[in-house]
Order: structure tokens, then sequence, then C-alpha cells
């Protein structure tokens, strides 16, 4: 089963048992942070006259080691062995406290501590549940834990990034009724549509900014949406798709066959198409909604779909792209070059563009399927993708955006001043905007490629953006804290940033 989508917490003995594993390696881990552990004489003893007064950076490690001793094995991180203040799980599924597994992955790791296997991501979630346990048990101690780190202690810009935004604004309002991550939404008229880790689906009102209807018919997180038709497609982790009347809102359809997590949706050609990380790719039939056919050529997750030229893109974590013809249900052919997971897809007129986990970005011709360039750049994951008129946009783990002249597919211009990795990608109203692990939400002129807005709000990662389309005033952010941000997009830029 796939991960990208969720994470899967583990019980209490797991983590034990785990803690318990890292014995082994603790020396190690703690090296790689700067703290070798300390020589200590068996012989010594607290009341042996001759025993030296411990210094004050001494005394302190002391009282730390004290406090963490005193604390559940379950409170601490694995890496440092302190009490976690601000604990995150990674895709593995275990727990660590933020800064420990940043500083990991920021040295060039790309494996879970724990158990040394390697990740497929690197997002981790905050483990709410856990930081709660562990606020209670330290008041009721009386223990001072550190402050939350809301960015990246080793986020570094270059000395000429273009940062010329303004000072951060708060967000037209931020939209509560989520419990868990946003996964997705979509605009369509009047109304928005977000799909949550918390099962449900949310219609919004887009005007009153309220919430008009919750969709709860789904037993696991709900991953992916379409509109097409009037009506609203939802896949799920439960392995099934809804399918929901724009009208009456009213119980649904229910489409099943995939056996794992259905994670893209697209709709053409009077056709649904489903991309699971079963490996399949289902077509249903609009009018019927019978499958009519299984596209089994992946050998790994599908993680995103694009339409072009007559055809279904289908990226893959097993390297490659699938190119499906939409009237026959037929493989046209299979792009291959990127050496890790597809995980965003791109089309613009004639061409289309995949990211990977290489840090690559792959142009290929639509109707020859020819790889026409490679773009390098990113130093790490290419997380999504966007198309403007005159340009391709990248957004990676690295904390850039990358502008790509679409004529010549030449490297036009970087972006810095998220602090952290870009999730999220759209343009809007003669705006790139972006959405990051950072917690905000960017406006960037198309014009001067500057950052003239700065939007703040959020408590945790944007990780999905909409709008109703590139003419549209508002552009909406979906959060890890669940929350729905409805920003409006600058009608030009502040007199200060032009």
């Amino acid at each position: 089963m796939g991960v990208d989508a969720t994470f899967v917490l583990p019980s209490h003995f797991a983590i034990l048992n785990a803690i318990s594993a890292m014995n082994k390696i603790k020396q190690n881990l703690k090296a790689f942070l700067g703290r070798p552990e300390q020589d200590v004489d068996p012989q010594a003893s607290e009341t042996t006259p001759e025993a030296k007064p411990a210094s004050n950076n001494q005394a302190e490690v002391q009282n730390a080691e004290v406090k963490n001793a005193d604390a559940p094995s379950v409170f601490c991180c694995p890496i440092c062995y302190e009490v976690m203040s601000d604990p995150v799980v990674l895709a593995t599924g275990h727990t660590y406290d933020r800064h420990c597994i940043q500083k990991w992955i920021a040295g060039g790791h790309r494996t879970c501590p724990v158990t040394g296997e390697r990740l497929r991501h690197l997002e981790h979630m905050p483990n709410f549940a856990l930081r709660n346990a562990v606020r209670e048990w330290a008041e009721q101690n009386g223990i001072e834990l550190k402050p939350l780190d809301v960015s990246s202690s080793t986020a570094v810009s270059p000395p000429d990034a273009p940062v010329t935004f303004t000072e951060p604004v708060p967000a037209q309002k931020i939209l509560q009724g989520h419990d868990e991550i946003v996964w997705a939404i979509e605009v369509s008229g009047r109304r928005l549509f977000s799909a949550s880790a918390d099962k449900t689906i949310r219609v919004w009102d887009v005007d009153q900014l309220r919430c008009v209807k919750v969709l709860e018919d789904h037993t696991r997180p709900v991953l992916s949406l379409a509109l097409s038709s009037g009506k609203l497609f939802s896949g799920s982790y439960d392995c099934s798709i809804r399918v929901w009347d724009l009208a009456t809102l009213s119980r649904p359809t229910i489409l099943e066959g995939h056996t794992d997590a259905v994670r893209a949706l697209t709709v053409a050609g009077g056709k649904l198409f489903s991309g699971s990380y079963d490996s399949t790719i289902r077509v249903w039939d609009m009018e019927t909604f019978l499958c009519i056919k299984i596209l089994q050529e992946h050998t790994g997750p599908v993680r995103t779909l694009a339409l072009a030229q007559g055809r279904v893109f289908s990226g893959s974590y097993d390297c490659t792209v699938c190119v499906w013809d939409i009237e026959k249900l037929e493989k046209v052919g299979t792009l291959e070059g990127h050496t890790e997971a597809v995980r965003a897809l791109a089309a613009g007129e004639k061409l289309v563009f995949s990211g990977s986990d290489d840090t690559c970005v792959r142009v290929w011709d639509a109707e020859t399927l020819e790889c026409l360039r490679v773009l390098k750049g990113h130093t790490d994951n290419v997380r999504v993708l966007a198309v403007g008129q005159n340009h391709l946009y990248s957004g990676s783990w690295d904390k850039t955006i990358h502008v790509w002249d679409l004529a010549s597919m030449d490297l036009h211009k970087v972006l810095y001043s998220h602090t952290e990795a870009v999730l999220a990608l759209t343009v809007a109203r003669g705006h790139l905007v972006s959405g990051s692990y950072d917690n905000t939400v960017q406006f960037w002129d198309l014009s001067s490629l500057r950052c003239v807005l700065k939007c703040e709000g959020h408590e945790d990662a944007v990780r999905v953006l909409a709008s109703a389309g590139e003419h549209s005033e508002k552009v909406f952010s979906g959060s890890y804290d669940g929350s729905i941000g409805c920003w409006k997009v600058p009608s030009e830029p502040p007199a200060s940033s032009r």
C-alpha cells in the first residue's frame, strides 16, 4: 500500500519497541547531531569529596537528563532521547521531534532512523495526539518544554534572493471545520469542495465563506476530487469512488473495484479515469458508472493523471509515465527516463511535463512522446508543477520555485522566499500563487516575478491550492491543520514592491 497520502500512527507498544531498538544506534545518531555521549566513570559518585563541581552547562545537561529520565519513554525522540516538544510522524509511521528529523533529512539522509527503510517521501505530519499528551505531562510535572519552532532552523536563502514582499497579511478568512489534513480542493461556481483525512467532504459557499454541507459517506481519508457534468467525484483510501449529484448532494453512487487508495481522478471523453495505489487505472462510463476497462501497465502506485492531445498521462512511483488513448483505451506508449517516483504532471497545449523525486523535470512532446528536454536545477524532490502562458513553474523540497521559459526551455529565474518545501502552485489573475510547508501562501507578480504578497493564517503546511480560473479574484488553500484559507488576489503589485 502506498504511503503518500496518509500516515499510520504506531501503537504505544510499537513505539516502545522501536525506541528499544534505537539503543543500538544511539551513539551514532547523537554524534550526528553534535551531542556525543559523555564518558562516565563507574567509580565516581556524587558523594565523593574529591569530585569537581559541575559547570553551569553540565548542570543544565544533568537536569535535562533527569527530566528526560522521568518522562515516559514514548515521549522521548528516538534520535536525541529528549522529550519531544514538537513530535512529527514520518512516512514509515515513526515519530521524532521536528528539529531532529529535519536535521537528519538536511544532512542528506533519505531513510527512517529507526528502521533504515528508504522514505517514499520526506513529508512529516504533526502528531497532535502525542504533542497534547506531552504538554499535559509537562504541565503536571512543572517542566518547561522548548518553544515550537514554526520555521526550519536550517532554511537559508541565497544573499541575492529577491524577497520583496510587504509585511505578512492575514487571510481574508480562515475556514474551520475539518479535523485533519485537507488533501484536495475544487471550486465550481459559488461552491468550494474540500476533501480531508477526516473522511469527509465539506461544501463551502465562497461568497458567504461558510460551510453549507458535510458529505459523510467514505470510511477512510478522502484523497482526490474531480468535477464534471454536474457531478462531484471523490476518491478515498477506502478504495472506492463516490459520485455526488451537485444539484442535490444526496447519498452518492459508489464505484468499487480498486484494491488500494484512489489517489487521482480526471474526466475526459465521457469517461472517468481513476488512478490508484493498486497500480491500476480504472475507466468508468459516465452514464452507467460501470467500469469498462482496467488499464494495467504500471508496476507501482499511480500518483497523478493529466490530459493532453486526446490522451491520458499517468505518473507512477515506478518512475514511468504511461500514455493512454482516451477513445481506444489502449496504451500508446511508456515515457521512461526518470530514476525515481513521478509525483507531478502538468500539460500545456502540445507538451507534457513530469516532475520526479530524482530532482528533474522532463519535457515530452504530447504527440510523438519524445523527451525534448531534461530540466535540471532543483536539488531535491520536485513536488508540484504549474503551466502559465509563457512559463513552466516547478516547486520543490529544496524550498524554491524554478521558472522555465516555455519557448527555449531554459531556466528563466529561481524564486526564493519560502523557508520550507513548496507543495502547491496555481496561476490566478496575473499571479503565481505558492503554498509551502512554512505555513504561508505567497503571491508572485508574473510580469516581474517578484513576491508581492506573503499571507499567513494557517497553523501548519499549505498542502493544496485552487481557484475558479486564471481570472478569479480569490484563491483557496487547504492545510495540514484542517483549515481552508481564502485569499484575495492582488489587483496590482503594492507600490512598495513595484
